[in-house]
């Protein structure tokens, strides 16, 4: 009796191992990108200091997964200068989308040639949340800064 309440509890325990060993070797190689960008440029290819710029982006999504977003402006000096960000609603869906954003120039920005950039970092495992997300970076978008 005790012997086959021993052998049961070690099926249990095995099969608990192997469920886990398989989820988390899921999560470990669970490193596709949620977002693939097909095409990304600036609306109007000049704005002035303080002034808005549409950018327009076309992309593949394969999943919807939480996101933080850091928006990046690199001016003609090669000073980064942060964009406020965008918050994307839950009415988000899989599959090819074409969606603009209004980006607004700080009046600091040195004129001449500037390009912008998304930085897309994605949880979509729990895994991701400990070792680190999976990190998208968008095309460059360049236009120039006028006075």
């Amino acid at each position: 009796m005790k012997r086959t309440l021993y052998g049961f509890a070690a099926g249990v325990i095995a099969a608990i191992v192997a469920v886990s060993s398989f989820n988390i070797a899921v999560m470990v190689v669970d490193r596709e990108p949620p977002i693939t960008y097909q095409a990304a440029h600036a609306v109007t290819p000049t704005v002035k200091r303080g002034g808005t710029i549409e950018v327009e982006y076309k992309v593949v999504r394969s999943r919807i997964c939480p996101v933080v977003a850091k928006r990046w402006l690199y001016d003609a000096t090669g000073q980064r200068h942060s964009v406020p960000q965008y918050t994307v609603g839950a009415d988000l869906t899989a599959g090819r989308e074409t969606y603009r954003r209004s980006i607004t120039i700080p009046s600091g920005a040195a004129v001449g040639p500037a390009r912008y950039e998304v930085v897309l970092d994605y949880t979509c495992n729990s895994l991701q949340k400990l070792l680190g997300p999976t990190t998208v970076v968008s095309p460059p978008v360049r236009f120039v800064i006028a006075p």
